[in-house]
């Protein structure tokens, strides 16, 4: 499965791309945001992991740019997030909502049988 992490903190996007990796998948990882909009519109994913709080643009911002994309629209969205706390760091289906879609958010930092769950689900094994 391709999947593109964007998160301005380096050190997580490079060991969440480690561990994708390491579990059979292509991720390609973007510690600033445009970069990973535009890697995006160039090589469709199956799965996007985003950052919420990001200095140039927030997480639901992008959100709001990718589901007008005709390309990208289709495209599942994780949130990532350490605005969460105790057990509301497990995946919430419906934890933040962006222009009335709640999207599936995954609190910071995760377990890796969480991060790999929230792939497994959401990720669209049909697209690419």
């Amino acid at each position: 499965m391709k999947i593109v992490i964007i998160d301005d903190d380096e050190d997580l996007c490079a060991l969440t791309r480690k561990v994708l990796v390491k579990y059979g998948h292509e991720a390609f990882a973007f510690s600033d945001a445009l970069q990973g909009i535009a890697h995006s519109q160039n090589n469709r994913p199956d799965l996007i992991l985003m950052d919420v709080m990001m200095p140039q643009l927030s997480g639901p911002e992008i959100v709001q740019q990718l589901k007008q994309d005709a390309q990208l629209k289709s495209v599942p969205v994780v949130f990532l997030t350490g605005l969460v706390t105790g057990h509301e760091k497990n995946l919430q289906e419906e934890g933040i909502s962006v222009s009335g879609i709640a999207y599936p958010t995954l609190g910071k930092p995760y377990e890796i049988a969480s991060l790999l769950g929230a792939v497994q689900r959401y990720g669209n094994k049909e697209a690419g």
